[in-house]
């Protein structure tokens, strides 16, 4: 966690007066925003999606997780 990586001060309001757990979470979603990311640019190109599952098979695996959660939850 850097102060440069969210733009903010480390003290007065900053990051390290954030409640606890707060910066992992938003590291854990800026990593899945990043995965599709990678997916939407990289990974649909025609003709080259499975091989660009079989190389990037932990992105994969969260695209598939998002996408489940999307059917089930709407």
């Amino acid at each position: 966690m850097t102060c440069e990586e969210y733009h903010a001060l480390p003290f007065s309001g900053g990051v390290m007066e954030q409640p606890a757990g707060l910066m992992h979470k938003l590291r854990q979603v800026g990593n899945v925003y990043r995965a599709f990311q990678m997916y939407k640019n990289e990974g649909q190109i025609p003709g080259q999606s499975a091989k660009w599952k079989r190389e990037h098979e932990q992105v994969w695996n969260i695209v598939m997780e998002v996408n489940e959660l999307r059917e089930k939850y709407g």
